[in-house]
């Protein structure tokens, strides 16, 4: 996952200038945060400890193939006329042209279990003419349900105390249409075992149901490309390679700007940390930042195994973009021992809309929640013993429902918790940050706003868009 992007971020001297508003991390958050205060007219300079953009949805070469990191599908995707829809909205903030990103939707998702299955084809109606046909007897509360998914979610606040699984109890009484509803919401945006905050789960469940997955064609490269073309359009000063060790406030506890990991202060007003409510906290004074430093760390975590098939894998009869399989009829969103999997997420990129003759047509990317702790505390050589017994266990998984491709798909790579705590900073490599989220408006030190994936919106669409409230409060007069 290492190697390319590196910037010449110019000379010691140059990154000593001040800037009106910095940026911490580059992330998709971090990226639309950075236009969009460009955009307001300020002078804006964005660090990134990697050397490559993207954060946790970034890509990598291996053996010649790109291969993406984090993107499995790009949730949110409503159709151009939904004005109101984030999507929509994020490309009016940020002055981008939606072919620019070249969205292509998927053809169909499957959520499956070993007693029935639903389609996912960006179609709601179609959902919920299925639900009708296997649950007839829930129809009117899963329509019940996808009301009440409308009002809660964008802009409004996260409430701790209400609990995911009650609200779809009170709406649905089949315990397996439950977790099938369940399974690719809290995959895609759960930071805590078993249950889910209602707010983040209504926000997940429009994006996924109401409003569909889709891809940038070719992947995260060519969409981060056209972000990265944005900013130097905006004269944004991409940092590359250099993170940030501290964020600095005066004898008054307002933001005045950043120390770098080479030793160079950026004095400058205004900054958006994108890195983590628990992880920013650190890089302020102690004491300054509580609201902050009351997020645990995340936990949630993934381990991912990248194949290569000899085949594209609609010839082993796989047809969707992702499947979200569960292997029980009972799903346990929560980490298992030695690798055992009760649910997976199985991703084909060559499986959307135009991508079946693109050079990832033939990947599949396999994933399964992991315990954090083993991965952190063993030696080198337990370290590799147990990714290939996970990964092993991963392929096990997958032949329960692909027995041939599972066979002869050869490994191209896999991480783990460590390999993203190593390209990305997030404390324990956690997916989904910190278990309490952070509203926009909640008491910070002046001229300092948090963005991304603790700041309450989840998903790729989420956190820019997350990137963009961050940057529109700190440039209002």
């Amino acid at each position: 996952m290492g190697g390319g992007w590196h910037r010449d971020c110019g000379t010691m001297e140059e990154r000593s200038e001040a800037m009106e508003a910095v940026v911490v991390g580059g992330g998709p958050a971090g990226l639309a945060a950075a236009l969009r205060l460009a955009l307001c007219g300020k002078r804006v300079g964005l660090w990134e400890r990697h050397d490559r953009l993207g954060g946790m949805n970034s890509w990598y070469l291996r053996k010649g193939i790109t291969l993406d990191t984090g993107l499995h599908a790009l949730t949110n995707l409503a159709p151009p006329q939904e004005s109101a829809a984030p999507l929509n909205l994020l490309l009016r903030q940020l002055r981008i042209r939606r072919p620019e990103l070249r969205l292509t939707p998927q053809v169909r998702s499957r959520i499956s279990f070993p007693s029935g299955e639903l389609l996912l084809t960006n179609d709601f109606p179609a959902l919920v003419g299925q639900v009708q046909r296997l649950f007839p007897q829930e129809a009117q509360g899963f329509l019940a349900l996808a009301e009440e998914m409308r009002r809660l979610g964008y802009g409004a606040a996260p409430t701790p105390d209400r609990s995911a699984n009650a609200l779809l109890e009170r709406h649905i009484a089949s315990p397996l249409l439950r977790d099938m509803l369940r399974l690719p919401v809290f995959f895609y945006g759960n930071p805590t075992p078993e249950d889910m905050e209602a707010t983040a789960f209504a926000t997940m469940f429009r994006s996924i149901f109401l409003e569909g997955l889709g891809r940038p064609m070719g992947g995260m490269r060519p969409f981060l490309e056209t972000l990265e073309t944005h900013l130097r359009r905006e004269n944004v000063a991409l940092h590359l390679g250099e993170g940030v060790r501290k964020i600095l406030l005066d004898k008054q506890g307002r933001t005045r700007g950043i120390l770098t990991d080479h030793g160079t202060t950026v004095e400058a007003p205004l900054v958006v940390s994108t890195i983590g409510a628990w992880e920013t906290a650190a890089l302020c004074p102690p004491g300054t930042c509580p609201t902050l430093a009351q997020c645990p760390p995340g936990e949630i975590c993934v381990l991912e195994a990248i194949f290569t098939l000899p085949q594209p894998p609609a010839k082993y009869g796989f047809q969707d973009a992702v499947l979200f399989l569960c292997l029980q009829d009972e799903f346990s969103f929560a980490p298992t021992n030695h690798g055992e999997a009760n649910a997976l997420l199985v991703c084909a990129p060559g499986n959307y809309q135009g991508e079946d003759t693109s050079p990832e047509a033939r990947l599949l990317r396999v994933s399964t929640l992991t315990e954090k702790t083993p991965w952190f505390s063993s030696s080198p050589e337990e370290y590799a013993r147990q990714k290939a017994l996970h990964v092993q266990a991963l392929r096990k998984s997958l032949a329960t429902a692909y027995p041939r491709m599972a066979q002869e798909a050869l490994l191209l790579d896999a991480f783990t918790p460590k390999t993203l705590h190593h390209f990305t900073g997030h404390a324990n490599g956690a997916i989904y940050g910190s278990p309490v989220k952070v509203p926009l408006d909640a008491p910070m030190p002046q001229g300092l706003r948090l963005a991304g994936t603790d700041q309450g919106l989840l998903g790729i669409v989420g956190a820019m868009l997350s990137g963009v409230l961050a940057a529109n409060a700190l440039a209002r007069p």
